[in-house]
C-alpha cells in the first residue's frame, strides 16, 4: 500500500477577516418561493406571501430560523408577489404588489394572523417590486413598477394618509432595487431602469437626494437584498445583466466605498431572495437559484482570525483510503475556502478524517475551539 506524506503548513501569525455562513435549515416550513417579503417583528423572523408555483398569501414566523410556524395559511390580503412589508408602529404592514393585477392596497396586523385593510383610497399608483422603509417615524414607499418604471417617493405618519415627498427623485425610475435606512438617511441601491444599475443614492428627507456613487464596486444588479449590520450597509446576491445569479457579499461604511467580503458565499447564487438582521446575525433565505428555494442561512459577520504561530505539523495521507490520521480528538472540523464557502464538514472517526473530495489549496479549518488557516499540498 502506497502512503504519501501530506504537509499541512500553518501560516505565520496574521489577522484575517473571514465570512462564515451556517445553514439553519435546507427546507424551512414555508414552501420554496421567490418574490416574497420578510420582516423582523416581535422578536421573530417573518415570511409573507410570494411566488411559489402559484402566488401565496400565507404568513410564517420563526424564533430560530429553523423551526417555522404558520401564523395563517391564507391572510385576507390577496395572494401576491412583489409586495413590500415593513414594521411600523408595532404592526406588520403589507403594501401593494401583484395578485394578477398591480395593487396599492395597504394592510396591517398586530399579530400576523388578524389583518385590517386601510379603508381609504391610497394616492400612490398601484405597483410591484417597490421598496418600503421606516424613517423619521414615517412609513415610506420608493419607486417600483406601475406599468412603467417609477421614481416617486411617498410617506405617511399613520399608514393611512399619504403625502408625495417627490414625484420624480433624481435617481432614475426603477424597480427591483434595494433600500435601507443608514446614518440618518434613506439609501437606494441598484435595481433596473431598463438597464441594471450599481449606483447608490441617499437622502435625509426623502425629497433632496445625492449620489454617493454612480459606480459601486459590485456588479450592476437587480433583485438583490440589502441590510444594515455592524454599522455598514450590506449588499447580498442578485442577478447581473448577463443573467448570472450572484452570491457575493459587499459592505460599505459610507455608501461610496465598497469592500467585497465574499465573492462566492456558502448559500447558492440567487435572486429574488430576502435578507434580515435578527438575533445579531445576517440572514439570507429563499429566492431563485435555478429553482425556488426555502433554505435559511446566517452569519455573525466577518470573523477575525488571529492565528498564533505553531510548529509545522505533519500528518499522513493514505492514497488508497483517502484518509488523514490526526493525533487529537475533536467533535467536528469545518473546512472553508478563502471565499467563505463551506467545503466540507467532517466528524473524525477514531482520529481519522476522510478527504475524498477535497482539492489542494488554501482553507480555513474551524473546530470546536480553534480557527486556523492552512495550506494543503498534495
Amino acid at each position: 500500500m502506497r502512503v504519501v506524506r501530506l504537509l499541512i503548513a500553518l501560516l505565520p501569525t496574521i489577522l484575517y477577516a473571514q465570512l462564515f455562513w451556517i445553514c439553519a435549515t435546507q427546507q424551512a416550513g414555508w414552501s420554496a418561493r421567490q418574490k416574497f417579503a420578510s420582516a423582523v417583528f416581535q422578536n421573530k423572523l417573518w415570511v409573507l406571501g410570494g411566488q411559489e408555483v402559484t402566488r401565496k398569501n400565507d404568513v410564517w414566523y420563526s424564533e430560530d430560523g429553523i423551526n417555522w410556524i404558520c401564523a395563517t395559511s391564507q391572510a385576507p390580503w390577496t395572494a401576491r408577489r412583489g409586495h413590500a412589508v415593513c414594521v411600523f408602529q408595532n404592526k406588520l404592514w403589507v403594501l401593494g404588489g401583484y395578485d394578477g393585477i398591480r395593487r396599492n392596497d395597504v394592510w396591517f396586523s398586530e399579530d400576523g394572523v388578524n389583518w385590517t385593510m386601510v379603508p381609504f383610497t391610497i394616492p400612490w399608483i398601484e405597483r410591484e417590486y417597490h421598496t418600503a422603509v421606516v424613517f423619521n417615524n414615517k412609513l415610506w414607499i420608493l419607486g417600483g413598477y406601475t406599468g412603467t418604471f417609477s421614481n416617486d417617493v411617498w410617506y405617511s405618519e399613520d399608514g393611512i394618509n399619504w403625502i408625495c415627498a417627490t414625484s420624480q427623485a433624481p435617481w432614475t425610475a426603477r424597480y427591483w432595487h434595494a433600500a435601507v435606512v443608514f446614518a440618518h438617511h434613506i439609501w437606494i441601491l441598484g435595481g433596473s431602469d431598463g438597464t441594471l444599475k450599481n449606483d447608490v443614492w441617499a437622502s435625509s428627507d426623502g425629497i433632496n437626494w445625492y449620489c454617493a456613487t454612480n459606480n459601486a464596486g459590485w456588479i450592476p444588479r437587480r433583485s438583490h437584498s440589502a441590510v444594515v449590520y455592524d454599522n455598514k450597509i450590506w449588499i447580498l446576491g442578485g442577478i447581473s445583466a448577463t443573467g448570472t445569479r450572484l452570491n457575493d457579499v459587499w459592505v460599505s461604511e459610507n455608501g461610496t466605498t465598497w469592500t467585497c467580503l465574499s465573492e462566492s458565499s456558502a448559500w447558492s447564487a440567487r435572486y429574488e431572495h430576502n435578507s434580515q438582521v435578527y438575533d445579531n446575525k445576517v440572514w439570507v433565505f429563499g429566492g431563485y437559484d435555478g429553482a425556488r428555494r426555502n433554505d435559511v442561512w446566517y452569519t455573525t459577520g466577518p470573523s477575525a482570525i488571529n492565528e498564533e504561530p505553531i510548529k509545522r505539523a505533519e500528518i499522513y495521507y493514505n492514497n488508497k483510503t483517502k484518509c488523514l490520521n490526526v493525533n487529537s480528538q475533536v467533535s467536528y472540523i469545518n473546512l472553508y475556502t478563502l471565499s467563505g464557502r463551506l467545503a466540507k464538514t467532517i466528524t473524525p472517526q477514531n482520529n481519522k478524517i476522510f478527504l475524498n473530495e477535497l482539492k489542494a489549496g488554501v482553507y480555513f479549518i474551524k473546530t470546536d475551539s480553534i480557527t486556523k488557516k492552512i495550506v494543503i499540498l498534495h
